[in-house]
């Protein structure tokens, strides 16, 4: 199942939040977050990560990209290999940000949305690593006639081209770019001539059909890592671009 309709969403959101309610009664989820916190990739991690969809506070908590578990292994050896020198940016911020702060030397992540914007600033705030996390505030922008559209139902009027170009104006080259935002083919675009040499791009939801041809004329080597991810029951598709050559 590549997707889910917006009723089917509602139905597994409803009825996740209700076992929760029971698993925390009965102590099963104490032990899942033990579970999880040893090994959050394995079967009983996965299954503690599904209790936490929409859920702001818990999804923070896990600090876990919602990538396939196959880009996030490939994404963490990546880091690993960079010693925690990494520079990265990141479209779409998120309990990601959490993630890619602890192993990176310095993360940019944009956000478009105010009040997530809000949200996520208290969490890095939160969590310590307010000194190597630059959040780009940059909203989308009202137009008859959009330049650098989302691809989004209902965002017909409304333009990204700021949002997209956001890693020029925080320069410089990465050795991670991280699209999960809006405008998602926009926002690759624009952070090719940006990725340092060896660098990664990870594009994820690669599997919808408007990305596909936009993946390809990146002209980058790519691994479509097509598996389970953290908080759904269905495989998507993720990514991984490059390495860039110099």
């Amino acid at each position: 199942m590549a997707s889910v309709g917006p009723a089917l969403r509602g139905v597994y959101i409803t009825g996740a939040r209700s076992v929760r309610t029971v698993a925390v009664r009965i102590g099963l989820m104490r032990r899942l977050d033990v579970a999880y916190d040893r090994r959050p990739h394995s079967v009983a991690g996965h299954l503690r990560t599904l209790f936490a969809i929409y859920d702001l506070d818990d999804m923070i908590r896990l600090r876990t990209p919602w990538w396939t578990y196959r880009a996030i292994g490939a994404v963490e050896a990546h880091l690993r290999a960079l010693d925690g020198r990494a520079r990265v940016f990141e479209y779409g911020s998120g309990a990601s940000s959490l993630w890619l702060a602890e192993r990176s030397g310095e993360l940019h992540t944009v956000e478009h949305d105010a009040g997530w914007a809000a949200i996520m600033r208290d969490a890095l705030d939160d969590a310590g690593c307010p000194g190597t996390v630059i959040l780009h505030e940059v909203p989308a922008v009202a137009l008859e006639h959009p330049v650098t559209r989302s691809g989004r139902r209902g965002e017909d009027t409304v333009d990204y081209t700021d949002y997209a170009n956001a890693i020029g104006r925080a320069g410089g080259q990465f050795d991670l770019v991280v699209v999960d935002g809006r405008a998602r083919v926009a926002c690759l675009n624009a952070a090719l001539p940006h990725l340092a040499p060896g660098g990664l791009a990870v594009f994820d939801d690669a599997q919808r059909l408007r990305y596909r041809s936009g993946i390809r004329a990146a002209g980058l080597p790519r691994r479509a890592m097509r598996g389970m991810v953290p908080s759904l029951p269905y495989p998507r598709q993720t990514a991984v671009l490059g390495p860039a050559r110099g």
